[in-house]
């Protein structure tokens, strides 16, 4: 039988990744093996900690679908939100929760402050709140786009600002934590922005996925569009020779939702100086190492086995995960750096492979294309999506 496939991966400076597969999530070590997880079945084997997790406290499993996860840049926190509204803040070294209670509207995206002082959330309503970690203060307004919100970040040094992504093609630079007082909109991406990344050895610039199949730098202070990578450039041959589910056109062409694509994740891995990339339905990463004039040097193409559905950075090694059709297939593999090219890290993959495990199932459902919820002509969406969207 197939498995669900793992939906996020998350990673924390302290050297742990959190796999997340529907409504439980698995946190693993530097080594691959798991050492708790909000799974009954896993954590009654190997000693794994038992993690309170979305399912214990709501009933109704398909409420409790976990739709964002991040973890505090120290690594003391990890949060967690889910389709029922729910936000769970766990203490990463016990495992317990440390705050929990709902939101108003459904959360697209969350991010912890520099400080960890308080998780940031994003909603659908384009209206952004933080919460205090600690303390059962109240929720407070952060910020308000008048388009749905997909990213959130915060940049590094000081001053500190907040960076927001929305469906209308924009880049929002605020300060924090006044956000009242923006500071710049990095215009240019020509459909809905999906990810933005900043990193700690490029503190003055931001990179930002889009629908429209490029990414782009930004000088973060002033909106300035720096460097524009078209992906078609490096990802053309994954439809030349069918290797992707993609059509002739899909890189320029869009018109039809069927043959459309566009960047589900930018990750900044510090310990490489570089960016990743994973592009929906094009089995492969392309990564950006940052050069000396603070521009992209060469990017780099490296294979997947199948299609990603998530990446993120742990130390030196990048994660990703996949959607796998068969009971034999890797649900995640670890890639590393090897002299000019980028290779399988055997060790690391075989512990993931081993001890992540999902629910099985007949058949694994399709997962849900970034165009469903990016695109902005409500005309040419389902009915039933845009009536669950308004009663959110």
């Amino acid at each position: 039988m197939a498995r669900f496939p793992v939906s996020l991966v998350e990673t924390s400076s302290q050297g742990i990744v959190v796999f997340v597969s529907e409504n439980n999530f698995s946190v693993a070590d530097s080594a691959g093996k798991i050492i708790a997880s909000t799974s009954e079945s896993q954590a009654n084997s190997n000693n794994v900690t038992k993690i309170s997790g979305p399912s214990d406290v709501n009933s109704n499993p398909s409420d409790t679908t976990i739709r964002a996860a991040s973890f505090s840049r120290d690594g003391r926190l990890f949060a967690i939100c889910t389709a029922d509204k729910g936000i769970m803040i766990y203490d990463t070294k016990t495992w317990a929760v440390q705050r929990q209670l709902k939101t108003e509207k459904r959360t697209n995206a969350i991010c912890f402050d520099p400080q960890g002082a308080f998780l940031v959330t994003a909603d659908k309503f384009g209206d952004s709140y933080r919460i205090p970690t600690v303390s059962e203060g109240p929720t407070e307004m952060l910020l308000g786009h008048v388009s749905i919100l997909c990213s959130l970040g915060f940049s590094y040094g000081s001053p500190t600002y907040v960076l927001s992504c929305d469906r209308d093609e924009k880049l929002r630079v605020s300060k924090y934590p006044n956000a009242y007082n923006i500071e710049a909109f990095g215009l240019g991406h020509r459909e809905f922005v999906t990810s933005v990344a900043t990193a700690e050895f490029a503190p003055t610039v931001a990179v930002t996925g889009s629908g429209d199949g490029t990414v782009r730098l930004w000088r973060i202070s002033t909106g300035e569009l720096l460097q524009t990578i078209e992906l078609a450039e490096y990802l053309h041959v994954y439809y030349e020779n069918g290797k992707a589910l993609c059509g002739e056109n899909t890189f320029h062409d869009r018109s039809a939702a069927t043959e459309r694509y566009g960047v589900l994740r930018v990750r900044a891995v510090e310990a490489l100086g570089a960016f990743v990339v994973a592009v929906e339905r094009i089995p492969a990463l392309l990564v950006l190492p940052m050069a000396e004039n603070s521009g992209f040097g060469r990017p780099m193409v490296v294979d997947l086995e199948a299609v990603p559905t998530d990446v993120a950075a742990l130390g030196d090694r990048v994660i990703v995960s996949f959607v796998t059709r068969t009971d034999q297939g890797a649900l995640v593999t670890a890639i590393k750096r090897d002299g000019e090219a980028f290779g399988v890290d055997g060790e690391l993959a075989r512990a993931l492979a081993e001890n992540i495990v999902t629910r099985e199932a007949e058949s694994v459902p399709e997962v849900q294309s970034i165009f469903v919820w990016g695109n902005k002509m409500f005309l040419e969406r389902p009915q039933e999506e845009n009536e669950d969207e308004d009663a959110e």
